[in-house]
């Protein structure tokens, strides 16, 4: 098997592997690294390598392997962080020039969880500067480039967790998602991101963007492949003072399941009124076919959910000013012109208006569950634009707005609104080879049904498997 073959099966494949003893964490970790070498150039994909830890660790999980001794399913695959995640003594930068350069004293609570499974990290990931934007353009650190289309954005903010995976440089990765930045990213790179429910996983170690809507969530090949995830972060973390109490959960229980008892809603509003035809099209295929796999499949009214997306951003301005008021007093001049004037429109929120935006956020989660009542999940397109370019989502110089890509998140700022799960999936590709997102969005805490609906989708589809070619 070459290493191109090797680097792009998904992490159920590479565990079966591995624990057959058919493959060496050791083999995997210096493909892996052979593949960053070979992808930063043109992807841009990595800020920081741990090669000599990520060598050590899968010389240690060889001998661990050997002796019996797995961990888990995780044991011995290589991760990706995006580089607001705290790893013990590194530095995490969030992609400006902003931040204080000190390491961290200690990992982040999903780094520490990760490792205990078994995971080896490969190093920090590329990002919108303070993840506080849906394109992969950073002034700072440098833009992110799509492996299907080296022009487009590999979108935001988690750019680089999506570009790693899609190219084989990582196995799986962690993104952050408060608008949509795991599941834009996914939706552009053709990869598979789901954004937990709100409080699954711990934010602890991870800097804020805005702390009620905040997301750590798996970005990987498949939704089985981050059901595994799921089952090393989730839980409930006493440092986290967001961290739901729940019970021990099997995120993997779903997958394999059959659909004659799912019931699917498809909205009659908002999310395919102003939709790319293409996007719609390929979203409206995978829905018939979920449908001829036994799911039912119902129309649901929900005027009002066209709020969603003003609803998140009405709550994430000013969470973001109150995160960054002490930094940017200090050194606003180190911020890029977007994220500055961004912060700032959100320090002239007036508190009165943030408590407004908190109560109309709490009516749009009881009419969100009073609507999904009978049905069990939602499908909906990930995003209603085809991946603009970068040039087009580049900002002039000075200027706090490009030109175009402003609709990317207005989907999937919906369900951070609410912090139900939503996982994006390929579900085809334009005329033009670029992958196209669907969005399954669950119940509050029935993460493993959204999950399963993947699972089957990717059962008998193989839209998952395709990979970009010609990137090295």
């Amino acid at each position: 098997m070459n290493d191109s073959d090797l680097l792009l099966k998904p992490v159920t494949e590479l565990s079966e592997l591995i624990s057959a003893r058919q493959l060496s964490p050791v083999e995997l970790a210096e493909a892996t690294l052979k593949r960053i070498e070979e992808t930063q150039p043109t992807l841009n994909a990595y800020l920081d390598v741990f090669a000599e830890d990520l060598t050590d660790a899968a010389k240690t999980a060889e001998v661990e392997i050997a002796a019996g001794k797995i961990r888990g399913p995780l044991h011995g695959i290589p991760v990706g962080l995006k580089d607001l995640i705290d790893v013990k003594e590194r530095v995490t930068t969030a992609g400006s020039a902003a931040t204080d350069p000190t390491k961290a004293v200690s990992d982040a609570t999903v780094t520490s969880r990760l490792k205990s499974a078994g995971a080896l990290i490969t190093g920090k990931l590329n990002l919108v500067e303070f993840a506080f934007g849906f394109s992969s353009v950073n002034p700072h650190t440098g833009d992110v480039h799509n492996p299907w289309n080296l022009d487009r954005v590999a979108a935001g903010s988690s750019s680089g967790s999506a570009a790693a995976v899609a190219a084989g440089a990582a196995a799986m990765a962690l993104g952050t998602d408060t608008g949509g930045s795991v599941r834009m990213p996914a939706a552009a790179c053709g990869i598979t991101g789901l954004k937990p429910t709100y409080g699954l996983v711990s934010r602890h170690g991870v800097m804020d963007l805005s702390w009620s809507s905040d997301h750590v969530g798996p970005m990987c090949r498949t939704a089985a492949d981050c059901a595994l995830v799921m089952n090393a972060l989730a839980g409930h973390d006493e440092l986290d003072p967001a961290s739901a109490m729940r019970p021990d959960t099997d995120y993997a229980a779903e997958l394999g399941r059959l659909l004659r008892d799912v019931r699917v809603g498809v909205p009659d509003d908002y999310f395919f009124d102003d939709v790319d035809p293409e996007i719609e099209s390929a979203v409206r295929a995978a829905i018939d076919l979920l449908r001829s796999e036994g799911a039912s499949v119902t129309q649901v009214s929900m005027p009002w959910v066209e709020i969603g997306r003003s609803v998140n951003v009405a709550v994430l301005m000013p969470e973001a000013a109150a995160v960054h008021r002490d930094r940017l007093s200090e050194r606003a001049d180190m911020y890029s012109p977007a994220v500055l004037h961004r912060l700032k429109s959100g320090l002239e929120v007036l508190a009165v208006d943030y408590i407004h935006a908190q109560r109309a956020r709490a009516k749009f989660g009881h009419m969100m569950a009073a609507a999904m009542q009978e049905i069990d999940v939602l499908i909906t397109p990930t995003v209603p634009i085809q991946t603009p370019t970068i040039a087009e989502t580049t900002p002039p110089p000075g200027a706090a707005y490009a030109n175009a890509g402003g609709e990317f998140p207005n989907f999937t700022g919906v369900f951070n609104a609410t912090g139900q799960p939503s996982l994006s999936l390929n579900c085809g590709f334009t005329s033009d080879s670029m992958p196209i997102g669907m969005m399954i969005s669950g119940k509050s805490f029935d993460d493993a049904l959204v999950l399963g609906v993947g699972d089957a989708f990717q059962r008998v589809t193989d839209f998952h498997s395709r990979a970009p070619s010609g990137i090295s």
